[in-house]
């Protein structure tokens, strides 16, 4: 929800931060040009990232630590500069997120961290807290509610790794995409007034621009790789691997497939059921901002 020098804000039916009060309430982004000397490397930026915002806030930070290598580059950064943050691993029911659960306890054992690990129960959630958080905000996925849930176990400001920068195929060329359902943690955590930083990635513009100069990206954007021929789920692995060796390249998953090996297999019935009984029935506005190379680049 907060952001280096202002540089990203939005509006629902024209208030700045506003809360989406009615399914079809208008979103739009707004974006600063706040850059104003040279860029670092990509890792330099994410070191740069987290002592900025290490020094922004008085508050300790309590990381949400999925397994995945978006919350895993996060710790890592921490790590490296020796900066404390409290990790908290969530362990659902019947094993829904076990690979996600076996993967975060090695990297904290690697990284000699200890995590504090809480049981979370799916089915509970959906049955009688789901429908009330959904409501503050009409989200569009289901799958985004329990996180929303789980900063209430949290005492301090709770950090979520979701996602580094992301480039869409849309138009037959790749653009930069700034989506609102992307931003459902942060925009729930203005509904309730409750600190966080649910956008780690995009606290500061520097790590968005620095991202654009990676090679494989540069191809990307410079429309060098066909649409169909690109996957940011792998692709991601291997360019964080060249920056963190120790790394390991794993299969992706949303989280819900329990012992299903099949990825982005959802194995909780109440998740899907919420889906279709409450966002798949009404129709829910939604933004998504599109910006080519050339244009974010004058904007950032």
């Amino acid at each position: 929800m907060f952001y280096k020098d202002n540089w990203l804000s939005w509006t629902y039916d024209g208030v700045k931060f506003g809360n989406k009060t009615t399914p079809q309430s208008k979103f739009e982004f707004q974006i600063n040009k706040t850059i104003l000397r040279p860029l670092k490397s990509h890792k330099q930026e994410l070191l740069e990232n987290t002592r900025i915002i290490r020094d922004s806030f008085n508050e300790p930070f309590d990381l949400l630590f999925s397994g995945g290598v978006d919350s895993e580059i996060v710790l890592r950064c921490h790590v490296e500069l020796k900066i404390p943050i409290n990790v908290f691993i969530f362990k659902y029911e019947n094993d829904y997120n076990c690979h996600d659960v076996q993967h975060a306890l090695r990297i904290c054992e690697e990284l000699n961290v200890t995590p504090t690990v809480i049981d979370f129960n799916l089915q509970k959630f959906f049955k009688n807290d789901a429908h009330d958080i959904w409501k503050t905000g009409y989200f569009l996925k289901a799958g985004t509610l329990p996180h929303m849930k789980m900063i209430e176990y949290l005492d301090n400001i709770p950090i979520l790794g979701l996602g580094d920068p992301a480039w869409s195929f849309e138009n037959h060329k790749w653009q930069f995409n700034l989506n609102e359902s992307d931003h459902s943690q942060s925009i729930y955590g203005i509904a309730i007034a409750r600190p966080m930083l649910a956008c780690w990635y995009e606290y500061s513009p520097e790590v968005i621009l620095s991202h654009m100069q990676l090679p494989n990206i540069q191809r990307l954007i410079n429309n060098a790789v066909p649409g169909d021929q690109f996957s940011f789920d792998v692709n991601k692995y291997c360019l964080y691997k060249k920056i963190w060796p120790e790394i390991q390249i794993r299969v992706k998953r949303n989280g819900f497939e329990g012992n299903n090996i099949i990825p982005k297999q959802c194995a909780v019935p109440e998740l899907v059921e919420f889906n279709q009984t409450y966002i798949n029935s009404i129709n829910i506005s939604h933004n998504t901002s599109l910006y080519n190379k050339q244009k974010l680049i004058s904007l950032l």
